[in-house]
């Protein structure tokens, strides 16, 4: 087992992937297969720094390591890095690079398995990078991330809503049960950009995701009261450690109307032959669309708790928002007259005022000029790992 630093008690990076290096090793998924492992960790992610969470991390890693090198070590042959996150913008030109050496590879059966340590803002980073590898250059690039490139997303942030699992037991057991690959879906979100976008303070500051569009979400696009929630939250959060999801959730209940002016959205739903399926043109306190339903956010609020993929909760009082944001939050919002649901490939929408939109996270400002929006489910596109026997569809399809 690895040795502790003499600086700290608490796991670090390295630590982490000699703990993941059997428990991979073990895995059926890559038997005969020469794998190269990249851990892409965030060192300031709170499950390094937090003490209590670094403790149980490491209780539950050392158990499965130790389980695991009593299994066959299934790989031909297997290395191991890490590379830890740094300015804004490295970890894209990062995984830029890493897609270039796998391009190089002339065996069959080299792979490769990408496994972010951090929080859903360095899971978005990694796949934003892939995605855009993977459309803007298509072709041999696009088939080698959707079949050679797997991505494990570890839960070692604040809200996890973006990762493989709720836990880390339950997210490293896709390694030890039967489990298939399966190729994800993103939401693309574009909108008119021929002006420059509204000037704002970028809620990660991160240029690899770039401030023009397209953006992509792995989990959840949205506009409305909870991009501005969530761009409060990493404000807080850049001055503070902690999760106040929750405590801006009751502020914006109260405040957010002052900052933003309600218009009228009109928003169309199309189903995958592009056939318009729901028109909407109401008030609204935020619009938002899945990559599929039973899906979370805000540390895992379940705002889309069934197979229903849309979410778009229409003006109402305050008082009513008040009564109703408990609801929004336990997903018990569907059987409300205010909240509209349904499955849709694709929304149009259009705005007459300034609003944020929200990427997994990643907060932008858009303007009148800018509308109208789309918020689209791509093609599969990104490589995950599933297990057997899942209880709800959530966008991969099985390859």
């Amino acid at each position: 087992m690895p040795q502790k630093s003499v600086y700290t008690n608490r796991m670090n990076t390295t630590d982490l992937s000699k703990y993941l290096a059997p428990v991979i090793k073990a895995c059926a998924l890559w038997k005969d297969k020469i794998l190269h492992v990249v851990v892409i960790a965030n060192p300031a992610a709170g499950g390094f720094t937090r003490k209590n969470i670094a403790t149980m991390h490491e209780e539950v890693l050392k158990r499965k390591s130790e389980v695991a090198a009593e299994k066959p070590q299934l790989c031909k042959d297997f290395t191991i890095k890490v590379y830890e996150t740094e300015r804004a913008g490295a970890t894209a030109v990062f995984v830029q690079g890493l897609v270039k050496e796998a391009a190089l590879s002339e065996s069959d059966d080299e792979e490769y398995l990408i496994i972010t340590a951090g929080g859903d803002g360095t899971s978005l980073e990694v796949q934003t990078a892939l995605v855009h590898i993977a459309f803007d250059l298509g072709g041999e690039y696009s088939s080698l991330i959707k079949n050679k490139m797997t991505i494990l997303r570890l839960p070692f942030g604040t809200g996890n809503d973006g990762s493989d699992g709720w836990t880390l037991d339950e997210t490293l057991s896709l390694l030890e049960e039967k489990s298939h690959f399966a190729c994800q879906r993103a939401v693309r979100v574009n909108c008119r950009h021929g002006s420059e976008l509204p000037t704002f303070e970028y809620s990660h500051n991160d240029e690899s995701l770039s401030a023009d569009p397209p953006w992509y979400a792995f989990n959840i696009a949205s506009i409305g009261i909870d991009a501005f929630i969530t761009h409060m939250t990493n404000r807080t959060k850049s001055h503070m450690p902690g999760n106040f999801y929750k405590i801006w959730i009751d502020l914006a209940c109260m405040f957010y109307g002052f900052k933003y002016k309600s218009g009228t959205a009109k928003i169309s739903a199309y189903d995958k032959d592009g056939n318009v399926i729901a028109n909407l043109e109401s008030g609204i306190v935020f619009c938002l669309l899945g990559v599929s339903g039973h899906r979370t956010y805000g540390s895992h609020q379940k705002i889309l708790p069934d197979d229903r993929n849309v979410c778009i909760a229409k003006k109402m009082p305050l008082l009513k928002k008040l009564i109703l944001k408990e609801k929004f939050k336990s997903g018990k919002h569907v059987s409300y007259k205010e909240a509209f649901l349904c499955n849709a490939e694709k929304l149009e929408i259009q705005y007459d005022y300034p609003i944020l939109v929200q990427m997994d996270g990643e907060v932008h400002l858009v303007g009148k000029e800018n509308f109208p929006m789309t918020f689209e489910r791509t093609e599969p596109v990104i490589r995950i790992i599933e297990k057997e026997n899942a209880p709800y569809y959530k966008g991969a399809e099985i390859i």
